[in-house]
């Protein structure tokens, strides 16, 4: 076969930069601004339970829609545009709410934020995935798009050491600024990715996108379902950890001041893992490489109850959260990559192209995982008498510990199983790809 062709490290610089805004908006959010409502707004930690669980619900309904209209026009960029325009207009209400603000406001800003986030997020992937179709170049694209959202996650930790001078707290003062970044950045960053990367084009003569096709695409798509089931058990567990992490560190711990110093070296964690774990899938298929950073995952959470409370926990706090970001690292690339060897198989297989709409589903699946998982995360503390108010009794402190190490443990153990089975590996796909290039 021929070399495959390799996309030029500039055009994905460019291709990737309008995920560090937006990973500023959605990556961080769900671990700061839960703590953020429920120390600056009148929201209750049930209210954020609810919300949450409602925002999931309504990507039900809007994430599969976008990956059809994607598909459907051929189109990936209008979609992204509009996205952009929607977040540059709701994300200061999301970053900025008053003393009084409840769970309807709350709400809200959440859900159209989110449907702006949705309009970017499934348009742009689908577009990751069509700037290759090599097995090991797809890891590569997806890589620098990760890092410059890593990235984008790492500032907005920095944001009170850079507004504050030193200071650690998301303060109101700092989340403005956070989301004057996002208001002026993520425009550009769309602007200038339109410009310098052209839309991709078709690779096979293919049949145009139906509404069927919703429910086509996991029935005809034996890999996409398998691949859906190994993601839900893995976002469910890494939707906890997320909800819970500064809950965690700051009720229970009193490491409240010193999220930055937590978060920051996990968030970089991950960012420097990534080209390890690239070159660890040149020699090792995807999949088996997931598998070992789920092992990775369970061995790290399993660590923390160990951890006592007061200003001693910081340093294994510190260490136990940057050895769970190297290992979840892995994931952000090998998940698009793999999903997108799927799209192969779907072209190859049923003679569609429906990349937008597997997106779709991953994001809804991880949304959802998300969404129940932290719904699930957040309400298993209450079982025992956690409420986020005042001093924790030894009774509330045991079921946070249960939800945030035991709950993700339990989901991660399968998982790991099935990721190792996983059925379209390395061999396969070249079989799939020259089939494809014989056809084409």
């Amino acid at each position: 076969m021929p070399p495959p062709h390799r996309v030029p490290t500039k055009t994905l610089i460019i291709f990737g930069v309008l995920n560090l805004p937006l990973s500023m908006l959605m990556s961080p959010t769900a671990a700061v601004l839960p703590n953020f409502y429920l120390e600056y707004s009148a929201v209750t930690l049930s209210g954020l339970a609810t919300a949450t669980l409602v925002a999931r619900l309504f990507d039900g309904m809007t994430d599969p829609l976008i990956g059809f209209l994607s598909d459907r026009t051929g189109r990936r960029k209008p979609w992204i545009i509009a996205g952009a325009a929607l977040i540059a207009a709701s994300a200061w209400s999301l970053y900025n709410p008053a003393t009084d603000s409840g769970l309807g406001y709350f709400m809200a800003c959440y859900l159209v934020v989110t449907l702006g986030w949705t309009l970017i997020e499934i348009p742009h992937s689908a577009m990751a995935a069509e700037l290759s179709a090599d097995y090991q170049e797809r890891s590569r694209v997806v890589l620098w798009r990760q890092l410059l959202g890593f990235f984008g996650g790492l500032l907005f930790m920095a944001t009170p050491l850079i507004l504050v001078g030193g200071g650690t707290a998301f303060t109101p003062g700092v989340m403005r600024g956070i989301a004057i970044f996002i208001v002026i950045s993520l425009p550009l960053g769309v602007g200038l990715m339109c410009w310098r990367v052209p839309e991709p084009r078709r690779r096979q003569r293919t049949r145009q996108a139906r509404p069927g096709d919703l429910w086509f695409a996991i029935t005809q798509t034996p890999p996409f379902r398998y691949f859906l089931l190994t993601q839900i058990l893995f976002g469910l567990a890494t939707g906890a950890v997320s909800s819970l992490f500064v809950i965690y560190a700051s009720r229970y711990l009193g490491l409240g001041d010193k999220i930055p110093h937590l978060a920051m070296p996990m968030t970089l964690a991950m960012a420097l893992g990534m080209p390890v774990w690239l070159q660890v899938m040149k020699r090792v298929d995807k999949h088996r490489a997931w598998a070992v950073a789920g092992l990775g995952m369970i061995a790290t959470l399993c660590l923390v109850p160990f951890i006592a409370p007061g200003r001693g926990a910081l340093q294994p706090m510190v260490a136990i959260m940057t050895s769970f970001g190297f290992f979840l690292g892995l994931s952000s690339i090998a998940l698009p990559s793999l999903l997108a060897d799927i799209v192969d198989y779907d072209v190859w297989r049923n003679r569609k192209e429906r990349a937008a709409i597997f997106f779709a589903f991953q994001a809804l699946v991880t949304k959802l995982n998300q969404g129940v998982g932290g719904a699930i995360a957040l309400f298993l503390p209450t079982l025992f008498g956690f409420s986020g108010k005042g001093e924790p009794s030894a009774s509330a402190i045991l079921g946070l510990k249960i939800a945030f190490v035991a709950w993700p443990v339990f989901l991660l153990a399968p998982m790991v199983l099935l990721a190792w089975r996983y059925p379209l590996d390395r061999r396969r796909h070249g079989i799939l790809a020259r089939r494809l290039a014989s056809r084409a």
